[in-house]
């Protein structure tokens, strides 16, 4: 592991430490009835720590078909994803009873794509970019599930202009991680491992850190505009 990779993975669990620490202060701050968005803010943000310092102590990835695949970066995204659309499910609806079988049809493909990248990851050319064609498949599929039916039971019942803002910023997000991929170790190999490892911290803090921050503030002034 190079020293620019260690670097990374370093601040990558000392930020997330750090944001699930400042979301325990802010949920203090949150009525009882939007404490869940600040259970799932804090729940995303150690799972993310965890897996970080995993990698950080050369215990989150292995050495397959000739170079290093950090399968943390997957155990972390395959449980951290579904807590995400579940946060932003919150904005769509009072209850997620309501919009279970949706939200389960959501995590069910956010957590294909995510294993059929991980194969992909574990593949070598040309089975590796077979996997990343399937696994965007189910990528469009989730986008399709996000801006389709979620957003206009967002519309209906819940709270569209926060939902509609979370939704555009995990889009942005979200869009960027199967470029990385492609252009990195796990596709084309066209960047460094280092700048390939920089990417994906900026990404995950980003669309960890930055999602619960706005997740966070928009539950609070949701629930004061109800007042």
């Amino acid at each position: 592991m190079s020293s620019g990779v260690q670097l990374s993975f370093t601040i990558g669990w000392i930020a997330m430490l750090l944001g699930g620490v400042l979301f325990w202060l802010a949920s203090r701050r949150l009525p009882q009835v939007e404490k869940r968005h600040g259970v799932a803010a804090m729940t995303i943000v150690f799972v993310a720590f965890a897996n970080y310092l995993a990698m950080a102590l050369g215990q989150g990835d292995l050495f397959f078909n000739g170079r290093t695949v950090y399968f943390a970066r997957y155990t972390d995204w395959v449980i951290t994803t579904p807590i995400l659309l579940t946060s932003l499910a919150m904005f769509a609806g009072n209850t997620l009873g309501r919009i279970a079988t949706l939200l389960a049809a959501l995590i069910a493909a956010d957590v294909y794509m995510i294993v059929t990248g991980l194969v992909g990851n574990l593949s070598v050319a040309p089975y590796n970019y077979y996997w990343w064609v399937i696994s965007m498949v189910a990528f469009f599929v989730v986008l399709g599930l996000i801006w389709g039916p979620l957003r206009r039971r967002a519309s209906e019942d819940g709270q569209i202009a926060p939902y509609s803002k979370l939704a555009g910023m995990l889009t942005a997000l979200w869009v960027c991680y199967p470029i990385v991929w492609l252009v990195g170790s796990s596709g084309a190999g066209m960047i460094s491992v280092d700048i390939e490892s920089w990417l994906y911290l900026v990404l995950d803090v980003t669309a960890k850190v930055g999602f619960g921050a706005v997740a966070l503030n928009a539950a609070r002034q949701g629930q004061s505009r109800a007042h």
